[in-house]
């Protein structure tokens, strides 16, 4: 251990000689954090670096103001910075390993530690960082091993998508080479619609040989989104040679992914589940009035298909129905306060296997179960190959196609809306609009198709003064912008076109029009779009996943915002640009008239399509 500096100054006290330069500053920084003043600190920060980018004492403060609003992936990265700047600072020596020790990397912790006492570490140091730092010493006492990781499988489990994400890129970030963890963050990046990313992480597992069946079909679902349909069917290939009965359903449910987003592909056959020992036999008596039935819901986390389900569950109580609810986390979890007092019973479902699973379905003497998760629910069709319930269909999302082990019924347009359901608890949000006619479609990369883009430069012909806005889904990422930029400027449009980054209600308030993507897993864009009095277009396609939008208006009684043929969409939006008032008004009434949106309705429609 070096001698302390036997000066003492008035910003504090003795300094070992490495973080001299820096303690004054240092001590500021803490006394403006400890008084609630980050803001003041962050400027005063900024503005020392704006003079001296590699200045040690301004990144070390950025840290702490990081870490007190629990942002550790930012502290970690100025603090290795400030390392750099300061390499024989004891204080950035110490905070390192207090990071590394709080994220369970005892190696990295242990080395950071010994570097901080090489530095000179002394009882002085811990006077240089706010009140709120824990001590190494208590940290070690009680380490754990990737607490990040626990807490985020547990927050994903629990359906509290953005903290898990946190955290898991927390734990990510101090262990970069941890799979488990890598894992979890893909899991969590695709269901927050961040494929690419997911993807980065996957094809990484998949270059160095250490990927699995499950690592190789997730991969594929994410080029799938991202477009790049003929590297997903060579991965599903590779992935079906890997002989892992574990990872069949995660195989399947993107190969059908697939089917959905590239209808260009010609001759892919879907693999399918293999249909293991049946667990009960199939039902010969006739459904009964009042059924007993089980819904998976394991993997929905989007608000709008919450809500659907519980409706949907609602509607079925109220027809005299018992209903068993399958779903992530505690009832009283606040993603899942959409079910509260809509179901009969819930179990949590969220970390069964399987196996666990298709046992737990058949011991609740179900007349029928219904899968609310499609291909976003792998687990739900591993369970499904068991056959535990005497009735199975495949409701929510993508329908399953004919002659997946496992699946009775798939259900496509009958009921209404091909399982769209929602409800408006008040009335419609009429939004202002602006001079220039907003079009807008919400939608992934592999859903922008060729004719899909065509059809956008038709309607911004037929209507001269419109503009179109992408939610940006990713499409912003460097690797999607040239592509995007020359395809839109072939088809001479590329300087009316927008990426938008907002969040799905609010990009849709902000619309005069939606057209629903041509091959999509749900028609809940242009229903969102009319919970704010947006219009609609959408295409009647001839498979199911082509028809949701089309479902969509049709169970709102707007079936004349609904096109046979890509060409007729341009004519129908000069239509309903031209007064746009008009077609908000005209939205507005449907939804408060609309019988599909009845629960009891929808769900007495549900049942009797299952009836012979």
């Amino acid at each position: 251990m070096t001698a302390s500096s036997s000066a003492s100054t008035a910003h504090g006290p003795d300094i070992t000689i490495g973080d001299a330069e820096m303690a004054p500053f240092l001590c500021e920084a803490v006394a403006l954090l400890d008084a609630g003043d980050s803001d003041s600190l962050i400027a005063r920060a900024e503005a020392r670096l704006s003079e001296s980018p590699g200045d040690g004492a301004a990144l070390t403060a950025l840290a702490y103001t990081a870490f007190a609003t629990d942002r550790v992936v930012l502290a970690l990265d100025a603090l290795r910075q400030a390392l750099d700047a300061a390499p024989r600072s004891a204080v950035v020596a110490d905070s390192l390993a207090i990071l590394f020790a709080l994220a369970g990397e005892v190696p990295e912790a242990t080395f950071y530690a010994k570097l901080a006492v090489a530095n000179g570490l002394d009882e002085t140091t811990p006077g240089l960082r706010p009140a709120h730092w824990p001590a190494l010493t208590t940290l070690f006492a009680a380490i754990r091993e990737h607490p990040y990781l626990t807490r985020g499988l547990a927050a994903l489990a629990a359906g509290d998508l953005q903290s898990a994400l946190v955290l898991l890129e927390a734990q990510a970030a101090f262990s970069p080479n941890h799979g488990e963890t890598q894992r979890a963050l893909a899991d969590a990046l695709v269901a927050a619609g961040r494929p690419r990313q997911a993807g980065d992480i996957l094809a990484r597992f998949a270059a160095n040989g250490a990927a699995d069946g499950c690592d190789m079909a997730r991969l594929a679902r994410c080029l799938a989104d991202c477009g790049e349909s003929d590297a997903a069917r060579g991965v599903i290939g590779e992935a079906a040679t890997y002989r892992d009965e574990d990872a069949e359903a995660e195989i399947a449910a993107a190969a059908l992914y697939l089917t959905a987003l590239a209808p260009e592909l010609k001759g892919f056959t879907p693999p399918h589940v293999a249909t293991r020992d049946a667990l009960v036999g199939t039902a010969s008596a006739p459904l009964p009035d009042r059924p007993r039935v089980g819904i998976l819901a394991t993997a929905l986390a989007d608000e709008a298909d919450l809500e659907t389900v519980a409706v949907l569950a609602q509607g079925l109580r109220e027809l005299g129905g018992e209903t068993v609810l399958f779903g992530a986390g505690a009832l009283g979890a606040g993603h899942n306060r959409a079910f509260q007092g809509r179901i009969g019973r819930h179990i949590d479902a969220a970390e069964f296997d399987p196996l666990t699973l298709a046992h737990t379905i058949a011991g609740e003497d179900l007349d029928l179960l219904l899968d609310a998760g499609g291909v976003a629910a792998p687990l739900h069709l591993a369970a499904l190959a068991h056959h535990p319930a005497p009735r199975v269909a495949g409701w929510l999302n993508l329908p399953f196609s004919a002659g997946l082990a496992g699946i009775d019924r798939a259900l496509g347009a009958a009921p209404p809306a091909s399982g769209i359901l929602a409800r408006f608890d008040a009335a419609p949000r009429l939004a202002p609009f602006d001079d220039v006619p907003l079009i807008g479609a919400d939608v992934q990369a592999g859903q922008l198709h060729n004719d899909l883009l065509a059809t956008f430069a038709a309607m911004l012909r037929a209507v001269p003064d419109a503009r179109l806005l992408l939610r940006d889904r990713e499409l912003s990422h460097p690797d999607m912008v040239g592509s995007l930029i020359e395809r839109f400027t072939a088809l001479g449009i590329a300087d009316r076109i927008e990426v938008v980054d907002a969040d799905a209600p609010t990009f849709a308030a902000g619309l005069d029009l939606m057209v629903a993507p041509f091959a999509a897993i749900s028609g809940q864009d242009v229903i969102t779009a009319a919970g704010f009095a947006t219009p609609g277009v959408a295409l009647r396609g001839r498979t199911p996943w082509n028809r949701q939008g089309a479902d969509a208006l049709a169970a709102l009684g707007l079936g004349d915002r609904v096109g046979e043929a890509p060409a007729d969409l341009a004519a129908i939006a000069a239509r309903l640009l031209a007064d746009r008032a008009a077609a908000r008004a005209a939205t507005a009434a449907a939804i408060e008239r609309a019988p599909a949106f009845k629960p009891a309705a929808f769900a007495a429609g549900l049942l009797d399509a299952l009836r012979p």
